[in-house]
């Protein structure tokens, strides 16, 4: 039985994914900030900042997961934060490839996060893991930056491989419930012309696809995580409407009025990037969830 440590376990992802790798038959420990030992997925501490992790859980991973990183939806863009979301992802790996290289036992493959961010704002281009990154804006140099760092890892000889994640499908947190709020009072929004692409994933899609990551040695290097189906925001809300069975008044939420509310944040809702699965296709891996209406019912029934 393989040993998968994980960090940022504790997280939407991290959580779902710690759960189905454990029914798959593997053993699941994580990294935190605060050591915790007698709980289902072990927890062994380490601190970014200090330069510190606990190495026994580096000596018994055979695979380790890379969620770690700042949660670039959870306040406004300021200089300080933008470091923080940075910091966090770039300076996890390299600690971590600075405390791998001193040991003589080596995970067999290290799967890291990444993000379509990396794309940038691209309007209907259809983008796959050989296209360029954008050439300016936050989120991309930020996956960028996060990307480079996997080097690290891929110096000591370690399979790398990166899942650029889109827009993740749960019940439970991230964009999904705060769009299907709305809906409570049958009114729906999209968001400026509506017409840039959402390119999503149904949460146990990614969790499958982590799996898969680590069950195939051929797979190193980048992959879209993402359905095989992307939509526009305004397809995105009225698909909402009709997976919930509600009929709503649906309405634009103008480009002005987010950039009031949220600053330069707002391009997380008003910027897309149409995003293409072929490549984990051509591998041989199989979406469960590739049409967002049955995703997202999917999604409710299960309360998931």
């Amino acid at each position: 039985m393989d040993t998968i440590l994980i960090t940022g376990g504790t997280g939407l992802v991290g959580q779902r994914l710690s759960y189905m790798l454990t029914t798959s038959g593997y053993r699941v420990i994580h990294l935190s900030r605060k050591e915790n030992l007698n709980t289902a997925f072990p927890a062994y501490r380490w601190d970014i900042e200090e330069g510190y992790i606990d190495e026994t859980a580096l000596l018994q991973a055979d695979h380790i997961i890379h969620l770690a990183g700042a949660n670039v939806a959870s306040q406004r863009w300021t200089k300080k934060f933008k470091k923080i979301a940075i910091d966090s992802r770039v300076k996890s790996i390299s600690l971590l490839a600075k405390k791998l290289k001193r040991l003589d036992k080596l995970p067999k493959s290290f799967i890291s996060a990444s993000a379509i961010g990396y794309y940038g704002n691209r309007g209907d281009e259809i983008l796959i893991e050989k296209s360029p990154p954008a050439d300016k804006g936050f989120l991309s140099e930020t996956t960028v930056r996060w990307e480079l760092a996997a080097d690290e890892v891929v110096s000591l000889g370690i399979r790398v491989a990166l899942l650029r994640i889109g827009i993740v499908l749960s019940t439970v947190d991230g964009a999904l419930p705060k769009m299907m709020l709305s809906f409570k009072a049958n009114v729906g929004a999209w968001f400026g012309d509506g017409s840039q692409y959402y390119s999503w994933i149904h949460i146990d899609d990614l969790a499958k696809m982590f799996q898969y990551a680590i069950e195939h040695e051929d797979i190193r290097g980048a992959y879209n995580a993402v359905a095989p189906n992307p939509v526009t925001n305004k397809v995105f809300v009225q698909t909402l409407s009709k997976a919930m069975d509600k009929k709503s008044l649906l309405l634009p939420t103008p480009a002005f009025t987010l950039r009031l509310a949220m600053g330069e944040m707002a391009d997380i809702v008003l910027h897309g990037s149409r995003v293409n699965a072929d490549k984990i296709q051509a591998t041989g891996f199989d979406f469960e969830h590739p049409e967002l209406e049955t995703a997202v019912r999917d999604l409710i029934a299960r309360g998931i």
